[in-house]
């Protein structure tokens, strides 16, 4: 029983992901991100070392979404694209470092990051955000 509402809740969770916008999507990864940066802490913590690393692969490939998501080509202000893209590589090899030394400091100081980020994206006024991705 338990094994069909996983399913139906995997099902509902693609179909809501598909529905949003991809302003809304990028949002999602940035929350992601937060929460398993948070999560990875503990890990490192309580030394579950397999769980740590899980969580730290998943963000790096977040960010590698973001990498992808960002528009180097059309944008009026490519500095903004440019510069996010490397940010989203320092904290890929930050987070890469961490894990090899479970540095929680590393961990915290990329969490910082995505927050700030998150809090300027969320700012975008809402008549701008379908062009803000």
């Amino acid at each position: 029983m338990a094994h069909v509402s996983v399913k139906k809740y995997s099902q509902v969770r693609v179909s809501n992901i598909a529905e949003m916008t991809p302003y809304e999507q990028i949002n999602l990864i940035f929350s992601n991100i937060i929460g398993r940066l948070a999560a990875t802490k503990g890990f490192i913590e309580r030394k579950e070392i397999e769980k740590k690393g899980e969580n730290i692969s998943a963000c790096v490939l977040l960010f590698g979404a973001l990498q992808d998501a960002l528009n180097l080509e059309v944008e009026q202000d490519p500095s903004i694209s440019n510069n996010l893209l490397a940010l989203y590589d320092y904290c890929q090899r930050t987070l890469t470092k961490a894990n090899l030394n479970n540095d929680v400091d590393a961990v915290l100081e990329v969490s910082n990051i995505v927050k700030e980020i998150k809090e300027g994206w969320d700012n975008i006024p809402v008549d701008q955000r379908v062009s803000a991705v």
